[in-house]
């Protein structure tokens, strides 16, 4: 049930063991220096999401101050973070963990979560192992940034053919829909995935008229 912020990235990046890990790595030699850089491009969204939930909804609703922040974010930057200057303004970033609770990410993920929980209950009552496998899915939300996107939309994409089925789904298919997502965070393998169980947007629409909820029999 963790996810990764700018926040937690922050802290990752800034651990003494994640020093000694690299060093190990390149195989540091005795009176060698070690300079580490980083590629670091954080997005509108991913600094709406690190603010207070109130502020990060106005600034991703405002209109210049939105384009203001857009405009400077529109490149990434490299941040050297075995510098004195680089480490500190990470280890900044990190230390507001004691407030992550009050952010807008932490709203949406915990609303993600417990959304997460129900679907797992609902298909426990149909299925013990429907419920573990729907359980599972939740491997496919993971990273940040464009990594995040992709797998949420998979994640999302998998969940409403899921309850579409409802007890029509087998375990071993929401396994095998879930391992094509994780195979391609576009989507691509997913969709055939899809359209070869009979699960796709075509067959969608012949159940449009009442779709099934997850705990719904059929």
């Amino acid at each position: 049930m963790s996810y990764e912020d700018t926040i937690r990235v922050a802290e990752l990046k800034t651990r003494a063991d994640r020093f000694e890990r690299v060093g190990g790595e390149v195989r540091l030699q005795s009176g060698q220096l070690l300079a580490i850089s980083e590629f670091m491009h954080p997005r509108l969204e991913e600094i709406c999401d690190t603010l207070p939930a109130g502020l990060g909804r106005w600034l991703a609703r405002s209109g210049w101050p939105r384009r203001l922040v857009e405009r400077f974010t529109r490149k990434g930057r490299v941040v050297t973070t075995s510098s004195l200057r680089g480490f500190l303004m990470l280890y900044t970033l990190a230390g507001l963990k004691r407030w992550r609770r009050g952010s807008l990410r932490y709203q949406a993920e915990n609303a993600r979560i417990e959304d997460w929980l129900a679907r797992v209950a609902q298909a426990a009552a149909l299925n013990p192992q429907l419920a573990t496998e729907v359980a599972q899915c939740q491997r496919l939300v993971k990273g940040y940034g464009d990594t995040f996107e992709h797998g949420l939309r998979n994640y999302e994409t998998l969940m409403e053919a899921v309850a579409r089925g409802g007890a029509r789904v087998a375990p071993v298919t929401v396994r095998e829909l879930r391992d094509a997502a994780l195979a391609d965070e576009r989507g691509e393998k997913l969709q055939a995935a899809l359209e070869r169980h009979g699960m796709g947007a075509a067959s969608a629409a012949t159940l449009k008229q009442r779709p099934l909820a997850v705990g719904e029999a059929a």
